[in-house]
């Protein structure tokens, strides 16, 4: 039997919209694995450059990967999910990897060999590099490779971890996506930050692998979501707010960090407001389901002017 055999599928989901200037660098990065069990399927989302053909070239020279087509151009999160649905139904783990970012040729064994040894473990990440700056730091690498994940969770909540926030960064045991209520839609477009989210719903019922090895490369450019709406839009802290109010029951402690996250939300909204930023304030309002009251927008604002005075 061929030591192929004994090792468990690992399916890896490239979304790839106009990609043609990073793909080939993405999938050289997959084909380079030191681990030989994987299958890779390309979504070319409606792509108006040469990113089929690139795939192309690939799919000819190796039966691994797997080009399909969207019939329109999806959203973000629905490409994704669309991704998923195209995995092999007997794939043990799950990685979707954006096609202008790449791994490291040990991803995916490092990260395999410990979901092997730890059933438990639903979700794995590693430190990353974000163009040149390292992320994903501060677990104790002499607490091995297995952590709690509602520990990790809740710091991650409170701000005091930042380890799975990166799709990029992570692999998934299928077993946890398909045990998620709202499988196979595992990505939610609702909290916007869908891996981030996606990864503290695994959290709630999953052990954490880390790897304290930079394993991704996250690419930062002018027209990723993170330049062109996450920054802009200040779309982190409508996520705080919808992932604290989802998960505070869980620790005492998020109660109060939740109240802080609206304090501080209301003050942005306030800001918002008088600065005539129709688009920010028209994207957070069509996002939030528990709207600022008055009583919030006041105490915001005095609460700051308190700071101020005491500067």
């Amino acid at each position: 039997m061929n030591n192929i055999d004994h090792k468990p599928l690992v399916s890896i989901g490239v979304p790839a919209y106009n990609g043609e200037e990073y793909l080939a660098e993405c999938l050289d990065s997959i084909k380079n694995q030191s681990y030989s069990n994987w299958e890779c399927v390309i979504s070319n989302n409606f792509s108006s450059d040469n990113t089929a053909a690139v795939a192309e070239k690939y799919v000819k020279s190796d039966p691994r990967f797997k080009l399909f087509h969207t019939k329109e151009l999806l959203p973000i999160t629905d490409n994704w999910n669309f991704c998923y649905s195209l995995i092999s139904d007997d794939a043990s783990y799950f990685k979707l990897l954006p096609a202008d970012d790449w791994i490291t040729p040990n991803f995916i064994s490092e990260m395999v060999d410990v979901m092997e040894k730890h059933p438990e473990v639903g979700i794995c990440s590693s430190i990353r590099l974000v163009d040149k700056e390292l992320r994903g730091e501060g677990l104790d690498i002499n607490n091995g490779n297995r952590f709690d994940g509602k520990e990790v969770l809740i710091k991650q909540l409170k701000q005091e971890l930042n380890v799975t926030s990166s799709v990029n960064s992570v692999l998934y045991r299928n077993e946890s996506l398909k045990k998620l209520v709202y499988h196979p839609e595992i990505y939610q477009d609702e909290a916007f930050h869908q891996d981030t989210f996606l990864s503290y719903e695994l959290l709630m019922q999953w052990d954490l692998g880390f790897i304290f090895q930079v394993l991704s490369y996250t690419r930062r450019h002018e027209n990723t979501v993170t330049s062109t709406v996450t920054s802009k839009l200040n779309t982190r802290l409508y996520f705080r707010e919808y992932a604290l109010f989802k998960f505070k029951s869980i620790d005492s402690s998020l109660e109060e960090e939740y109240k802080k996250n609206r304090n501080r939300y209301a003050y942005f909204m306030f800001r918002t407001r008088i600065s005539s930023d129709t688009r920010k304030l028209e994207w957070h309002q069509n996002r939030l389901k528990r709207p600022i009251s008055t009583g919030e927008y006041l105490r915001a604002i005095f609460k700051h002017m308190l700071k101020r005075r005491k500067r």
